[in-house]
C-alpha cells in the first residue's frame, strides 16, 4: 500500500513538473511574440517616419558643387541644367533626376551625386573623350559611342570616320589596328572611309590615299607596309593612290595621271 502511495506522489510530481515547465514555456512564447511585436511596430515607425520626414523641404539645397576635368564642358552650363531639377530638401530631392539631366549632354559620360551635410549637393561629372570624327556631324568617343553636340570642332586633328550608319564601333576598332601598322613608316591615318559596298579606302598622313577592298584589308595593308621602302618612299609627294587589291602586287597613280603597276 505504501509503495502505491509513493508510486502515485511520484507521479503527481512529474506531472507538477510537466506542467510547470509547460507554463514557463507559454510564458517564453508570449514574451517572445510581444517582443516581435514590439519590433515589427518599431521597424514600421521607422519606415513610416522616414518617409514622411523624406518628404519634408527642410534644409533646402544652397549650394551645388561640381567637380570634373573639362576640355568641352562649361561648369555654368552643367549647373543652368541641373538647378531646375533641384527640388525639395536636403532628404528629399531626387538625386536620379538631376542625373538624368545632365546625362542628356552630349558632352557628359557619367555623373555621381551625394549630399553634403547640411544643404548641399556635389556633383562629379565624367566627361566623354573623344577619339574620332563621325562624317560631319558627331564624334566617336573612347568607349565606342557616337555622339552629336551641336558644335563640331574640326581642329581637334582627330582622325575621320566616314561610313554606313551603326558602323562606328567597328571602324574605331579597325582604326586601332591600321594605326598600329601605319606607325612603322612613320605616318598615321588621317580618314577611313568604307563604301556601300564594304569596301575600305584611308587616306595616310603624307596625303597617299590607299585602297584596300573589301576583303584581306590587313594583309594588303602589311604588304604596303613591307614594300613602302623599298618602292614607293623616294616618289612619296608625287603618289596620288595606292590601289592594294592586286594578288601580288600593287597598282599607283600618280599626281600627273601616270600609273604603274609593280609585283611585290
Amino acid at each position: 500500500m505504501a509503495a502505491r502511495r509513493q508510486a502515485v506522489i511520484t507521479s503527481d510530481k512529474k506531472t507538477k513538473k510537466k506542467s510547470w515547465i509547460k507554463n514557463i514555456l507559454s510564458i517564453i512564447k508570449i514574451r517572445q511574440m510581444i517582443y516581435i511585436a514590439i519590433f515589427i511596430l518599431v521597424v514600421a515607425g521607422v519606415v513610416v517616419g522616414y518617409e514622411r520626414f523624406g518628404q519634408m523641404d527642410i534644409l533646402p539645397i544652397e549650394t551645388v558643387e561640381i567637380e570634373g576635368e573639362f576640355k568641352y564642358l562649361l561648369t555654368d552650363d552643367l549647373k543652368r541644367y541641373a538647378l531646375p531639377k533641384i527640388n525639395g530638401g536636403f532628404f528629399s530631392v531626387k538625386l536620379e533626376a538631376i542625373r538624368e539631366s545632365l546625362l542628356l549632354l552630349p558632352w557628359v559620360e557619367d555623373v555621381s551625386i551625394h549630399r553634403q551635410w547640411p544643404q548641399a549637393l556635389r556633383l562629379r561629372v565624367m566627361e566623354k573623350q573623344p577619339v574620332a570624327y563621325w562624317g560631319d556631324q558627331g564624334y566617336v568617343s573612347a568607349k565606342g559611342e557616337l555622339f552629336e553636340p551641336e558644335v563640331i570642332n574640326k581642329e581637334l586633328g582627330l582622325p575621320l570616320l566616314v561610313g554606313l550608319d551603326g558602323q562606328h564601333t567597328l571602324m574605331l576598332k579597325e582604326l586601332s589596328g591600321m594605326q598600329l601598322l601605319i606607325a612603322e613608316l612613320g605616318m598615321h591615318v588621317l580618314k577611313i572611309k568604307q563604301d556601300a559596298r564594304r569596301s575600305w579606302t584611308l587616306v595616310l598622313s603624307s596625303g597617299i590615299e590607299l585602297r584596300l577592298g573589301r576583303n584581306n584589308i590587313y594583309e594588303r595593308l602589311q604588304r604596303f607596309v613591307d614594300v613602302f621602302d623599298q618602292h614607293l618612299k623616294k616618289q612619296e609627294s608625287k603618289i596620288k593612290y595606292i590601289d592594294m587589291r592586286y594578288t601580288n602586287g600593287f597598282a599607283v597613280a600618280f599626281d600627273d595621271q601616270v600609273t604603274q603597276s609593280r609585283g611585290a
